[in-house]
This record gives C-alpha cells, sequence and structure tokens, in this order.
C-alpha cells in the first residue's frame, strides 16, 4: 500500500470502537472494522497515537512516546492463551454505546492483567506471548525498561510527576541507583513489562489481520511528549529543562481560529543541539517503534520540524513567545537515510510559512488538505482546485467539528451581517453533486463518458433532492473527486453524527476524545455506499 495510489480511507481511534469493557480494544471490534472497511472497498485505517492516554484521556501527552495504551488489550485473547478464565470475560461492565468510559474500563481490566500476569509469572498459559518475549525484549529494550520502571515508581510515589518524588537520584535517573531499583522492584517492573509484551503481541496479529484484507494502518506521531512521561525522566537531557527538572520554555502556539488567546501545551521543548549531537537516535528509536506498527505515519505539527513557537515556562505579559528555527534538514536527512522508503505525511494544517512548505517539498512528504477549512477567510474561491495529487484530502479531523455540525454553522453564519463564509458559493459548488440541479449537469458534461454513466447510477443520487444530507454527501463526494492520491474521511462524517460526536476541541482539556462507534452503524448499505463512491472516483484497492 503506497500514498501514491489513488486510494481512500476511513479515521477511526481504537479507543472509539465497538465492543467490550466500556472502550474499545484490539479485539473483535478491531477485526469486524477491518472487515467493514474491506466491504467498503477501503485502503486505509487512520487511528491516533496508540500510546497511554493521560489523565484527560488524551493520547498526546502520554506518559511514553513508545509504549502501548494496555487498555487497548483484549481479554478474549488472553483467556484463549490460557491467561484468565471465562469468568473474567463473561461479565462486562455496563456504559453507554456512544461514549468510552476510561475509568471504568481501566479498572475492570487492571484486575485481570494482574490474574493474566501471576499466570505467566507462574508458567500457567500464555504460549504465545512466551514464545515472542525474547524478540520483543530484544527489539524494545532501550524504552520498555525505563518506562516500566517509571511506571513501577509512579505506583509507590502516587504520581507520574517525576519532578516532585522526594527521592533525588531517583528523580535524576541515576544509573547506579536504578540498579538497586530494578532488584528492589522487580516483580512491578515485569509486570510493567509484560503488559507491553501483551500489546505487542496482539498488535501484530492485528496488523496482520488488516494486512490479509489489503488495509493500510496511518499512525500518527506526536511531534511532543507529555512532560510527565517517562521519556522526559529518562532522557532529560534532551528536553529544556532545568537542573530540577521544570520547564524553562512551553511548547504551544500562537492565536489561531480555534483559540485567538493562543494555547500552552504544557509539553516541554526539544534541546534540538543535544539530539543533532546524539545524531537523532531517541528519534529514530521512537520512529522505527512506530513503522513495526503502522504502514505510514502522520508526522503531528510539522512546522515544529522547520520553526518551533517557544513560550515562557510561566504565563509572562512582557513574553509571549517566539518562533525558533527547528531541525529542518538536517533532522530529515539523518532519518531518511536510516528509513529512505518511509511514508510520511506532514500536517501541515494552520498558519505555515514558506520555508515549512520548502521543507515538505523538498523530501516530497504529501500535505494534507481539509474541506472545512477550504472557504475560511475566501469569497468566491474554491482552494479544492489548488489541492494536488501528493495530498492527503479530508472532510475534517480528529480536530474539527463533525461536518454536519460543520455545514449547520455554515446555516447559521450566512444570517449574520458579515458572514464568515460565502455560503451561496459553497451552495452551487456543492450542488454540482446533487441530482436534478443545473449544476450536476454541467458536471456531467465534462466527465469521462464512462465516469459519468457510473455516476449515474450511484444509489445515493436517486432522491435527487437538496437537503442536509445529500449536500453532506455532495462534500464527501468532492474530496473524493478531487486530484488528492489519499481521501480520508473521519467516521462521524460519514454517518452524518452532530457535534456531540466531535473527538477533540483543541485547547480545552476536558470533555474530549471519548466518542464511540455504534456497532449498528456498521451497515451493509453503508459499506456499499461508500465502495460505490470509492469504485466511482476512481479509488479501487489495489
Amino acid at each position: 500500500m503506497k500514498l501514491s495510489d489513488r486510494t481512500s480511507g476511513i479515521l477511526l481511534h481504537l479507543s472509539s470502537l465497538p465492543g467490550s469493557s466500556c472502550c474499545g480494544d484490539l479485539g473483535q471490534g478491531a477485526r469486524d472494522f477491518a472487515d467493514f472497511l474491506q466491504a467498503a472497498g477501503q485502503s486505509w485505517w487512520q487511528m491516533l497515537p496508540i500510546n497511554p492516554i493521560d489523565g484527560h484521556h488524551s493520547p498526546y501527552a502520554s506518559v511514553s512516546a513508545f509504549a502501548g495504551e494496555p487498555i487497548y488489550i483484549d481479554n478474549q485473547a488472553l483467556l484463549e492463551d490460557g491467561l484468565l478464565d471465562p469468568e473474567d470475560v463473561d461479565w462486562q461492565p455496563s456504559g453507554p454505546l456512544e461514549r468510552a468510559a476510561f475509568s471504568a474500563a481501566r479498572d475492570y481490566r487492571k484486575t485481570r492483567r494482574h490474574k493474566a500476569f501471576e499466570r505467566f509469572r507462574n508458567k500457567q498459559g500464555g504460549a504465545k506471548y512466551r514464545a515472542a518475549y525474547e524478540e520483543f525484549m530484544e527489539e524494545n529494550r532501550s524504552w520498555v525498561m525505563p518506562h516500566a520502571i517509571f511506571c513501577s515508581l509512579a505506583e509507590d510515589y502516587g504520581t507520574f510527576n517525576w519532578t516532585i518524588w522526594p527521592d533525588e537520584k531517583i528523580r535524576n535517573a541515576d544509573p547506579l541507583v536504578l540498579e538497586q531499583v530494578c532488584i528492589d522492584k522487580e516483580e512491578r517492573i515485569a509486570y510493567h513489562v509484560f503488559l507491553q509484551l501483551l500489546f505487542d503481541v496482539q498488535w501484530k496479529e492485528f496488523r496482520n489481520y488488516c494486512r490479509e484484507r489489503k488495509i493500510g494502518l496511518i499512525g500518527d506521531v506526536p511531534i511532543y511528549v507529555g512532560m510527565s512521561s517517562a521519556d522526559t525522566w529518562a532522557n532529560s537531557r534532551l528536553f529544556q529543562l532545568d537542573e530540577f527538572g521544570r520547564m524553562e520554555r512551553v511548547a504551544g502556539v500562537p492565536a489561531d481560529s480555534f483559540n485567538p488567546d493562543g494555547q500552552r501545551w504544557n509539553s516541554p521543548l526539544y534541546r534540538w543541539e543535544k539530539h543533532k549531537e546524539e545524531n537523532y537516535q531517541w528519534w529514530l528509536t521512537r520512529i522505527r517503534t512506530c513503522l513495526r506498527r503502522f504502514d505510514a505515519l502522520r508526522l503531528d505539527h510539522f512546522i515544529g520540524f522547520y520553526n518551533y513557537f517557544s513560550m515562557p515556562g510561566a504565563p509572562a505579559r512582557d513574553d509571549p513567545g517566539a518562533w525558533i528555527p527547528g531541525p529542518a534538514d538536517d533532522f530529515f536527512d539523518t532519518v531518511l537515510t536510516e528509513f529512505p522508503r518511509t511514508a510520511f505525511i506532514a500536517e501541515d494544517l494552520g498558519v505555515m510559512n514558506a520555508g515549512v512548505h520548502a521543507l515538505r517539498d523538498k523530501y516530497g512528504f504529501p500535505r494534507m488538505n481539509v474541506f472545512q477549512f477550504s472557504f475560511d477567510y475566501r469569497k468566491n474561491t474554491d482552494l479544492t482546485k489548488e489541492w494536488t495529487a501528493n495530498s492527503i484530502v479530508c472532510t475534517g479531523t480528529h480536530d474539527t467539528t463533525t461536518l454536519a455540525a460543520w455545514f449547520e454553522e455554515l446555516l447559521e453564519d450566512r444570517k449574520k451581517p458579515e458572514p464568515f463564509w460565502d455560503f451561496e458559493y459553497i451552495f452551487r459548488l456543492l450542488k454540482r453533486y446533487v441530482p436534478g440541479t443545473a449544476e450536476y449537469q454541467r458536471q456531467l458534461g465534462v466527465m469521462q463518458p464512462v465516469l459519468a454513466e457510473r455516476w449515474k447510477k450511484l444509489s445515493i443520487t436517486e432522491s435527487g433532492e437538496i437537503s442536509r444530507d445529500s449536500l453532506r454527501w455532495a462534500i464527501i463526494q468532492t474530496v473524493l473527486d478531487s486530484p488528492g492520491n489519499v481521501a480520508i474521511f473521519p467516521m462521524q462524517d460519514l454517518l452524518g453524527l452532530d457535534r456531540s460526536a466531535r473527538m477533540n476541541f483543541p485547547g480545552h482539556a476536558e470533555g474530549n476524545w471519548t466518542w464511540r462507534l455504534d456497532r449498528k452503524s456498521l451497515t451493509g448499505e453503508l459499506a456499499h455506499t461508500l465502495g460505490e463512491l470509492t469504485a466511482c472516483f476512481q479509488r479501487n484497492r489495489s
């Protein structure tokens, strides 16, 4: 599967999968969705970072940039390998189908993880995990041991905020002291290694399942890491931290359409000069780990590799922040020497400068084009005409509202004395894909005859009525019809869900990440419709 192929796919995070235990996981729900993608003629499954989530359920401020989230481990698979008993999976906690209940899911699974670990230690079941252990440790020891030590210490101290741990030498990750920690906490450290082993084995099985169905996986690599993480604790030299571990400068962005006051991400900035001294080994290990899990990688906040926004550790009126040069060419020359055939996607959304575009284009990374952003601050301008083949085109992202909600905002906005969007112009563009309109007839006239005949037979064109739903499908067709090689749709947009299904609102800590797909929504009718559209706009699976 290549990003240069004309294909399409769906954005849906693991936590949003339907299934058991109040949260999606790597079990039957994941396999069912892969089957749905195959039936719908899709080529890609894009998801958010699969690292451990933070206290606000965000996967973008994880305790590890390398580890997998244990909440995604499938209990049924542990039962099948003798690490759990039937009664451990017969009962499931109840909760709303449309929301992930992370705390309940974690509590439910935690007791079963401990039981599985005890059996594993006593050589009762777990044959496939035991067989994979040596290879897993050989591939991942450099990060899995610091992660496991960090988690066991955080349990003892009651916090992942390592800067307030009472023992200074442990705070500073003194190697001699940590040798003794490994002896004293051997069992707890082994437990956290075990969790990552389970995740790794199950992930490989899941990925093979997708490969058999010709589904490629697109992963997300956040540019920054969480402050309270194994990464900053074990590698403090690589971050802009003072001698006490406090952030000297903070990552963020200046004012934008999401937040007029800008955003403070509470993530430490890198000491890029130190990364360069070490030939970017931390980053190379990180990317290598991601490539064992995904077929293509979305580089979150791509602008930060060219220049990053540096904010003071605490808000200050006389220091609003400044743009600082990033590692740019030197970083990517090193990365692509190590991984010459890697498929990277440059998340270049927001206000970019010419230098960012030049860096992206130098290495041929596909850019991102989002329909919802294509008409901001514009009159009588169709930015979709400027989308290029080497791009990922989508209706929205995990950070935008749903497509149906955006359209409602468009309708409300048109009533204002000075509307933000040019509704009448957008409306005319969308009518190209609504049967019975003059715009539709003109669109048929410029299509290739074979494509025009196929388009006229689409099941979604039978009603021929202008409605919110037909216009939503018109937006989806606009994206499919675009020259961009890869078209991606958040699952919420395909289902026409309202703003309550939004995944994340940038800059807002609470109320995000919990939307969950109802299994009943994965209908044969939806798969057929999406498959028809995919074939019509020649985005067939290879």
